[in-house]
């Protein structure tokens, strides 16, 4: 892992290209209390059946950490969206946008409209955009 001097934010790749600009989380949520609750209990759900989780806040989103940047969320009024790198294909109807990044990497987008939209399938995509790297 390297440590960018700057900012203190850790990454896999040697000296990362990124922003040290900080933003503070709770401006994500200024008059969005439903996404607030819906982000708390990804969180919540993830620490307590996958593992730890390092919240990044920047100005564009709030990424989710374990030995890498997993998950990408991006906080809506009445939503969220969220973000996640697995190495296999998904045929869902939840997934709103896709991208192939390599032959190994497919980057999918989801969004989570009610705590019980995060439920054993979106945990297990989770799960494997965590442990991705390790």
């Amino acid at each position: 892992m390297w440590k960018c001097p700057k900012c203190q934010r850790e990454f896999y790749k040697y000296k990362q290209s990124h922003s040290c600009v900080s933003y503070p989380i709770e401006n994500h949520f200024k008059n969005k209390p439903e996404s607030k609750a819906l982000f708390d209990e990804l969180v919540g759900k993830i620490e307590k059946k996958i593992g730890e989780v390092k919240i990044e806040s920047l100005q564009c989103c709030i990424h989710l950490v374990s030995n890498y940047t997993f998950s990408g969320v991006w906080i809506l009024k009445d939503r969220i969206r969220l973000d996640f790198r697995v190495n296999y294909p998904i045929q869902s109807e939840r997934i709103v946008k896709e991208e192939k990044l390599s032959i190994n990497r497919n980057l999918y987008y989801l969004e989570i409209k009610d705590k019980k939209d995060i439920d054993k399938e979106i945990l297990k995509w989770i799960e494997d955009s965590y442990h991705l790297k390790k």
